[in-house]
């Protein structure tokens, strides 16, 4: 037996069996229950201090805590969950808790319902409580005083439970008495109400009257969202249990991320950041200086509790990670939910369980625990709270005091409190005080206050009287004056019914401000009228304003009907600012839009850096006269904008099958340019357009050793392209190893285009010759990517033989397709002489490979092999957003799972998959199999994204079969080649991942996405290029150098012994990377690097002294920076960058990660 198969066999004979796991497995991770020990692994913020307010038996599994105005902290508990045992009945409960004596700890708990299924929210009010319980939404009431409801009232049904931790969750009551509150991806909801049924497929957030009993949905989107509040002005904010963006600005009608049929998205705040759930934001003067005014949210796989600082930028927000409130090392310790109560303090609903890991994780795994559960309340140092009137027992003069708290508790308390009271009594008194109070900031809540009643008591004088002096309000002593008239304006919208209604909107979207104008927008949508579209079209005042553009192409995209004729007949009709012009021309489904937009541009009224948007539009919806236009223009002199257009026409073609009318000479004259750019597209659009007449041009290419081989490669495909027995049986020549030896995989790939059969047999005869496994995935991919590849390659291969290197590298391929074929797997096994191995563990083995682990494991080590190029780990998994979307982000992994769950997930990563990362096949008609995990997906098309990262555009019309698949894009057998103790040390580490210490991903803006000049095979001639040009060449736009991503280490920095070095240089060896940066607010930039030795900068293309600090005046968009590294000064000292604030610079910016 070959002496690498003998060790891999043993490898798999010490640690493999076929006995599935057990329960118990891993169970030394399981921490003591004892509060007190708990307690004492907490690591709060300096000037805080914390204590236990509640514990079992008061207490237990707490979903989600409210408070009443009495003071009283409600709690749904769920003990069932994640899914009620057969034969047993579900006693889940809700719970109250009072801290009667003021010391922040409860002395009393009373069981208000009981008999529950799986309640999930709790809102207090209405002379009862709120619950999500499952399908359904009720409102239980005690009538007789007793404490314990007495009466049940079904108030909404038919919400979906597909999934028990994504069905209705986090109830919250928003400023105008409305009661929002959330489902999660794998829930479909169909609610009958008063006004029709009401539809919410997927993630979303729901709008509730009780009142009026009116549903309707708020947003759309966001994995599992688990975390909501509003700001002092009414905005609202979310978290996501399952995404990875932080904080998320959600405004009416916004689609996130995984919204059912949605055709574009809003990213949230800050990508990369843990998955958070539950949310609230930190007000008061008595807390720790910096602390009023941070939003802190619960990273529960991280065991911490997270704050960020917001501060505006256009329309909406940017997020910035600060300290962390609270850090624990104790495993299971979950924060789910977060409040600050009446006294001041922070109270965090700890879950506590050593599992949350739902689907992966066995619902009966006697790790979960369904016993326990705790309130921590987070107080200032020593703190004292002051006694104050609560809501319920004030008067309504109190109560409108109450209105200007430092504390958002008693403002929101004290506004719903007045929401019960007469209304006229309550105007009286507030609207007195407003006039008289002599500070900014309490009139603009006053006010704003006596609209948000008016709404809500649905009082439509009193709401007419008080908008008009809000909509204009301006103090110059209050800086959230704009603040106030975008309030206003959601307000106003909600009533097209009022006279004034037009003006008002005229004024809001000429306001200064960029989120008025957004309120404005929304409002304008949905009136739906031309002059209100023609009037949200002059919103846009800057670029990049990423939320207002998204509302604005929204609004286009559902009114097309009414603004379209009036858009093809003059443009400037309805705006004469290019931003918005191609933001309308883009929503339109119509290509008619097409021809006055590219008459805009060739006249030059829309400007050159627009140019891309325009060519994507041409290659989206264009005919083929606007495609001849484009040639005409490719074909002047010198012409601008030259490949970007030949790649709109290779776009158009690839797609939607058009082109213009060429001759033969002209795309001949491509093929043979001087630029080797210009050769690729040429080559590309003699295969696409058939122009067999480049035939031999093509071969001429191929045949050239000198030419790069992107170049050769394409010349290839497109001969395939051309089809005919010429094209065939060069192709196989090339396959077979006959001629161009160097480009035999690339000829193999080519021939399986135009002949599958023959390069199924190319492709066997060629592994069958070779010890290497290095080809293996470049040769079987295109003919896996098949219907029929599968079975033609078990048919090839059953007289085949193979080295077992080879083999097992294609049997990890073939474990990996979305349809399982076993005849396949086992035809390349009896090839590759492999004996069949089961991956799953025996109890026994599992334990001695977890302790082991545990013990001996090495995370640096494990780190290292981690970033292996060959395991593929970070093409699939990102770790602090930087770093592959097709597997989830790891940055908190390690607190989150248990260790045997890791193993496992590596040994036989389809038997858990996690939600969200479910991948999709699809076949097309032409026989193309696709699989990946879905992205975007709705009527006209779906985007998926495949395990190589790339995101492929597959129309609906060219599906012939899209199914769910049950297999994992995690390849089989990806570790199987690793030893025992590197596997002891990768799973180490990816378990320390998240845990406090070195491998937590830090707070601060780290570059982690890079790109690194990757020669490969073409040393002498990149080496050459940058020689000759100067070093500053490698900061240039050159299409064939040849960028590799890349991404840094867990704590920010990037290794340097892996890059490859560019030698003699300006008598120098250097090393070479770049990333990138996204410019959201021109000003000055800051980097931060932590030793600058050794390194060169430029910004663009222009070079930058360097030093610790650097700032640089950046205008919006995108910007990139190539850093670099002279081996003699520097040596392998790693190079890590930091994004930083510069004092007194307005600019804002966003690493790009990818």
């Amino acid at each position: 037996m070959h002496r690498k198969l003998l060790s891999f066999v043993l490898f798999q004979l010490l640690i493999l069996s076929t006995t599935s796991l057990p329960a118990q497995r891993g169970l030394t991770e399981v921490p003591d229950p004892d509060p007190e020990k708990e307690q004492a692994s907490f690591q709060v913020a300096d000037g805080f201090e914390v204590n236990l307010f509640a514990a079992e038996p008061m207490i237990a599994k707490p979903t989600q805590m409210n408070w009443d105005t009495q003071g009283r902290l409600w709690v749904s508990t769920s003990e069932t969950y994640p899914h009620v045992k057969p034969g047993e009945d579900a006693n889940d409960k809700v719970m109250v808790l009072e801290d009667t004596d003021h010391d922040g700890v409860a002395d009393k708990s009373t069981v208000f319902a009981d008999g529950l299924l799986l309640p999930t929210a709790i809102l207090p009010g209405d002379g009862g409580v709120y619950v999500a319980n499952s399908t359904e939404l009720l409102h239980l009431k005690d009538n007789d005083g007793d404490g314990k409801a007495d009466e049940t009232r079904i108030v909404l049904s038919g919400f979906g439970t597909e999934d028990t931790h994504h069905i209705i969750h986090t109830l919250k009551r928003v400023p105008d008495g409305d009661i929002y509150f959330n489902q999660s991806i794998y829930t479909h909801s169909h609610v009958e109400t008063p006004y029709g049924v009401k539809r919410l497929l997927a993630g979303g957030t729901w709008k509730f009257d009780a009142k009026t009993l009116e549903l309707d949905v708020y947003s759309r989107g966001l994995v599992n969202p688990w975390g909501l509040v509003f700001d002092p002005w009414g905005q609202t904010f979310e978290t996501d249990g399952a995404g990875g963006q932080g904080l998320n600005y959600v405004f009416p009608d916004t689609v996130m991320f995984t919204a059912a049929n949605a055709e574009r998205t809003v990213t949230g705040l800050s990508p990369g950041q843990p998955k958070h759930c539950g949310l609230e934001l930190l007000t008061g003067d008595h807390l720790p200086k910096g602390w009023s005014g941070l939003y802190v949210t619960n990273d529960f796989r991280g065991n911490r509790v997270n704050s960020f600082e917001l501060s505006e930028s256009g329309s909406g927000y940017i997020a910035r990670q600060t300290d962390n409130l609270l850090t624990s090392n104790y495993v299971s310790f979950r924060p789910i939910d977060i409040l600050m109560g009446p006294d001041g303090g922070i109270y965090v609903a700890d879950w506590y369980n050593p599992i949350i890991q739902h689907g992966e994780v066995d619902f009966r795994d006697e790790r979960r625990d369904h016993e326990h559960g705790r309130i921590w309340r987070i107080v200032p140092k020593d703190y004292k709270p002051e006694s104050i009137t609560l809501p319920a027992e004030a008067e309504i003069g109190t109560l409108v005091d109450q209105l200007c708290s430092d504390q958002k508790w008693y403002r929101d308390q004290a506004r719903y409190e007045l929401s019960t009271r007469k209304p006229e009594h309550v105007f009286l008194i507030l609207d007195e005080e407003a006039v008289d109070t002599q500070e900014p900031w309490n009139e603009a809540q006053l006010k704003l206050s006596g609209l948000w009643l008016a709404e809500d008591w649905n009082l439509p004088e009193e709401i007419q009287k008080r908008l008009p002096k809000l909509l204009t309000y301006d103090n110059p002593q209050m800086e959230k004056s704009a603040n106030v008239r975008a309030a206003a304006v959601r307000i106003a919208g909600a009533h097209p019914e009022f006279e004034d209604w037009m003006d008002w909107m005229k004024a809001a979207i000429e306001d200064p401000h960029a989120q008025v104008r957004l309120e404005a927008v929304h409002a304008l949508r949905h009136a739906g009228t031309l002059e209100a579209i023609r009037l949200a079209a002059t919103a846009v005042r800057e670029d990049n304003d990423r939320f207002l553009e998204f509302s604005l192409w929204q609004t286009f995209r559902e009114t097309e009907p009414v603004w379209l004729k009036s858009f093809l007949a003059d443009p400037n009709s309805m705006s004469s600012n290019p931003n918005t012009l191609l933001t309308i021309a883009n929503a339109a489904r119509s290509a008619e839009v097409v021809d006055p937009v590219l008459k805009l541009w060739q006249d030059g009224k829309i400007p050159a850096d627009k140019t891309s948007a325009v060519l994507n539009l041409v290659a989206e919806r264009g005919n083929t006269a606007h495609l001849q236009q484009l040639w005409k223009i490719s074909q002047q002199p010198d012409p601008p904008h030259s490949q970007a257009i030949l790649n709109t026409l290779v776009n158009a073609a690839e797609r939607r099958k058009i082109k213009p009318e060429v001759s033969e000479d002209d795309l001949l004259a491509l093929i043979k340019s001087e630029n080797a750019q210009v050769q690729i597209l040429g080559c590309r659009l003699a295969g696409l357009w058939k122009v067999v007449a480049s035939r031999s041009a093509l071969k001429t290419l191929a045949n050239t050793e000198t030419q790069p081989r992107s170049l050769r490669k394409t010349a290839l495909q497109s001969l395939a392209q051309l089809g005919g027995p010429d094209s065939r049986d060069y192709l196989l020549s090339i396959a077979k190893g006959e001629q161009l030896k160097a480009l035999q995989v690339d000829g193999i790939e080519a021939l399986a285009s135009m002949n599958l059969n023959l390069a199924v047999q190319a492709a066997v005869e060629t592994l069958s010759q070779t010890d290497s496994a290095a080809e293996v995935n470049a040769i079987l991919n295109p003919l896996l990517s098949t219907k029929q590849g599968p079975n033609l390659l078990t048919r090839a291969l059953q007289d085949a033989h193979w080295n077992a290197d080879v083999a097992t590298a294609a049997v990890r391929m073939a474990s990996s397709l979305p349809q399982q074929n076993p005849a396949l797997v086992s035809a390349i096994r009896k090839a590759g002489s492999l004996e069949a191995m089961k991956a799953e563990l025996t109890p026994a083995e599992m334990q001695e490979l977890v302790s082991e682990i545990t013990s001996q494991g090495n995370v640096h080590r494990g780190e290292e092999i981690y970033r292996r190029e060959k395991l593929l780990c970070m093409k699939c998994h990102a770790i602090g957003g930087a770093g592959g979307k097709v597997g989830p982000d790891l940055s908190s992994i390690g607190a989150s799972a248990p260790v045997d769950y890791l193993v496992e997930s590596l040994l036989v990563p389809s038997k858990k998959i996690k939600e969200g990362y479910h991948a999709v096949q699809v076949v097309t008609i032409d026989g193309i199999v696709l699989a990946g995990v879905p992205i975007l997906e709705n009527q006209d098309e779906i985007h998926i994204r495949d395990a190589e990262g790339k995101v492929n555009v597959v129309p609906v019309e060219d599906i012939e079969l899209k199914k769910n698949s049950t297999v994992s894009l995690m390849p089989a057998d990806l570790v199987g080649k690793l030893r025992r103790d590197e596997l002891v040390d990768l799973v180490r580490f990816i378990s320390a991942l998240g845990k406090t210490g070195e491998l937590v991903v830090s707070k601060q803006q780290y570059v982690r996405t890079w790109e690194v000049l990757n020669p490969g095979d073409n040393v002498k001639a990149i080496n050459d290029a940058i020689r000759h040009n100067g070093i500053e060449h490698a900061a240039t736009d050159d299409p064939l150098l040849p960028w590799t991503a890349t991404y840094s280490q867990v704590d920010g920095s990037l290794a340097l012994q892996p890059l490859a070095w560019m030698g003699n240089i300006a008598a120098k060896n250097l090393q070479f990377a770049r990333f990138e940066l996204n410019v959201i607010q021109a000003g000055r930039i800051g980097l931060k690097i932590d030793d600058p030795t050794g390194l060169r900068i430029w910004v663009d293309q222009t070079e930058v002294e360097v030093q610790p600090e650097i700032a640089v005046e950046l205008s919006t968009g995108t910007h990139r920076v190539t850093v670099a590294s002279e081996s003699q000064a520097r040596g392998m000292k790693p190079i890590r960058i930091e994004l930083i604030e510069v004092e007194g610079s307005n600019g804002q910016a966003a690493l790009v990660n990818y």
